[in-house]
């Protein structure tokens, strides 16, 4: 997250850096140097800013079967209002401009049509060309290594494969999975090794564990049945607590399917 928000400022201050010494959409000739190193960085980060977070929004509560891009431009969309003000604010302070519907208008479209694509590639395509990289790498590596030595016969079975979804996950205890929760289009899965966070739809995770035993509780939590110490109820709301400490919501329709399967457990 570091390394994320050290790039996306570095992106802003470039961009308002070369805004303030070109001066575009003629605020070269309507404002001085030190004015222009004003106006261009309040609003460039302001409307960055305003997108970010209203995508950010979108991501996480909208429903995960939509497709990310469409909650991307929902987000967009709904930032426009608030950078679009913030803009007007200083074209009014710094141009003189006038506070009308369409000086609003004109510069909810601008933020849209420059927000979203950029909003895409960022919360999208970059993240999704970094998974598929790292996988690549991942299976190079792999496919260079040492072939393993022969493992002698024996009489007792071979275990069950694990589900895809554990097979695919790197981490030494991927049996021990605790629970799955979305952030954004990613998710945090968690298990006794710790926390790790993979690109995936909740709902290609949960086919992919095939049978392994666990439940949807809420739309965005997933827990293992061995996980779970207890079902706690407080009025119409209820929660179970895991093993580990960690608490997480149940949905309505869900308290009767949660409290069934843990007393069938």
């Amino acid at each position: 997250m570091g390394a994320v928000f050290l790039r996306r400022a570095g992106v802003i201050l470039a961009m308002s850096a070369g805004a303030a010494v070109t001066g575009p959409f003629g605020t070269f000739s309507d404002l001085t140097l030190l004015e222009r190193l004003v106006y261009w960085p309040a609003g460039i980060a302001g409307a960055a800013l305003s997108v970010i977070a209203a995508v950010g929004i979108a991501m996480a509560r909208l429903p995960d079967n939509w497709h990310p891009v469409f909650r991307i431009a929902i987000g967009a969309f709904a930032a426009g209002p608030l950078a679009a003000a913030l803009l007007l604010g200083l074209d009014i302070t710094f141009r003189g401009e006038a506070l009308t519907a369409y000086n609003i208008g004109f510069r909810w479209v601008f933020v849209f049509l420059i927000g979203f694509p950029i909003a895409v590639v960022e919360t999208y395509v970059r993240p999704a060309t970094l998974a598929r990289h790292r996988a690549a790498a991942l299976a190079e590596v792999e496919g260079a290594a040492a072939e393993p030595e022969p493992i002698a016969p024996t009489d007792e079975p071979d275990a069950p494969e694990p589900p895809l979804f554990l097979r695919n996950l790197d981490v030494d205890d991927a049996r021990n999975l605790i629970r799955i929760e979305t952030q954004d289009h990613y998710l945090d899965v968690v298990t006794s090794a710790g926390e790790h966070r993979i690109l995936k739809r909740m709902s290609d995770a949960i086919a992919e564990l095939n049978g392994f035993p666990g439940l949807q509780i809420h739309r965005s939590h997933w827990v293992a049945l061995d996980a779970v110490e207890r079902l706690e109820r407080e009025g119409r709301k209820a929660r179970v607590v895991l093993k580990n400490g960690d608490t997480i919501p149940v949905s309505r329709p869900n308290i009767p399917v949660v409290a069934t399967a843990l007393e069938n457990r």
